[in-house]
Parts: structure tokens; C-alpha cells; sequence
């Protein structure tokens, strides 16, 4: 009964509650043709960061309190154990992969709205700089790689094809990557069994 907690809360609630999180955004715009308020969409940021927080707090005590349970891994507690051991494990297999992926997910939040800033609001919409580090909690790390990376590989593609279809029109035209982030999201999130076993990147696994 235990593994089947432990497996659930560490391999199936995350991808579950980042399917709810971007299709229900997906599906407001596409009912209302409009992205939620930027006020939503930080309440929801902050709320998917407190969430991955406290499932790894959550993950801690539940291995915690199953291995004292167990004649072959109470052993592994204080007093037999030091608890530095118990720390280190926790620290390992539940917060580490959170940590990062949070970290980087806010650093590019603030990244895009620095650059915004900078720029008067000429490269991204208010709404992208949410967007972006909402996918990049929901597909985690380093899956996150690969989301960023075809965000910007399908923005940059249709652009090129908007340029050649329209050389004769001389009128302007802004790179817009507003479209790209929540289906990107989506296609990594559902692909990441595929991408985690043929694509090269599980060695920046954590």
C-alpha cells in the first residue's frame, strides 16, 4: 500500500495536476478568446511553486514514516542511522529536481520581464513571462530544455515562413511567442516518456 502512495504522489499527481493547470488555461482561451488576468495567472504560479514545495515536504514524511514501519528500514532512522542520511536521501530524491526546477522557472519569469521592461514591451506580451514559467514547472526538469527550446524553434519557423509568404507586403510584423507556450507545454508533457528514452538528455537528469 505504501509503494502505491509513494509511486502515485511521486510520478502521477505532478503530471496530473499540470494537465488541469495548462488545459484549463488553454481551454478559458479558447472559450473566451482571451488569456485569464495576469493576476490569475501569478496566484496560479505562485500556487504550482507551493504545491511542488509541499508534495516534496509530503514525500519526506511519508518515507519517514514507512521505513520506521518496517523491521528492514527502521534501521535506516535514528537512532541506528545518523540523520543526516535520512536528510540527504529526502534532499536527493524529493526537493533537489523541485529546487532546480523552480529556480529556473522563476529566473526565467524574470528574465522576460526584465527584458520587457528594458525593451518597453516590445518582446513579449505581459501574459508570456507566466506562461513560460508555468510550462517550465509543468514539464520539470530537464524536459524544460526541450520545451523552451521548440517554444522558441516553432516561433522562430513561422516567422521565416510569414517573411517568404509576404516579402511583396512590406508591412510590419512582431515575433510573437504568445501562441507557442501553453501547446508546447502540452506536447512535452504528453511526449515525456518518449523524450526522457530517446532523446539525449537524461543525463542532466537529477
Amino acid at each position: 500500500m505504501e509503494n502505491i502512495i509513494i509511486n502515485f504522489i511521486s510520478f502521477y499527481f505532478r503530471p496530473i495536476l499540470s494537465l488541469l493547470v495548462l488545459l484549463g488555461i488553454l481551454v478559458y482561451f479558447l472559450s473566451k478568446k482571451k488569456l485569464p488576468s495576469q493576476k490569475f495567472l501569478f496566484y496560479c504560479l505562485v500556487v504550482f511553486s507551493l504545491i511542488l514545495i509541499f508534495r516534496s515536504f509530503l514525500l519526506s514524511f511519508l518515507n519517514w514514516y514507512f521505513w520506521s514501519q518496517k523491521e528492514t528500514t527502521r534501521y535506516l532512522l535514528p537512532p541506528y542511522n545518523p540523520i543526516s542520511y535520512v536528510l540527504k536521501y529526502s534532499w536527493y530524491h524529493y526537493f533537489f529536481e523541485v529546487i532546480i526546477t523552480l529556480v529556473f522557472g522563476w529566473l526565467v519569469f524574470f528574465f522576460i520581464k526584465l527584458f520587457n521592461n528594458k525593451f518597453e514591451g516590445s518582446l513579449f506580451y505581459e501574459e508570456e513571462k507566466y506562461l513560460a514559467a508555468l510550462g517550465i514547472l509543468a514539464t520539470g526538469w530537464p524536459n524544460c530544455l526541450i520545451y523552451l527550446f521548440l517554444v522558441l524553434f516553432l516561433g522562430v519557423f513561422f516567422h521565416l515562413i510569414h517573411i517568404v509568404f509576404n516579402s511583396l507586403v512590406r508591412a510590419p510584423f512582431r515575433l510573437s511567442l504568445l501562441y507557442f507556450w501553453l501547446p508546447c507545454s502540452l506536447i512535452v508533457l504528453f511526449l515525456s516518456g518518449i523524450i526522457n528514452q530517446y532523446i539525449g538528455i537524461t543525463q542532466l537528469n537529477i
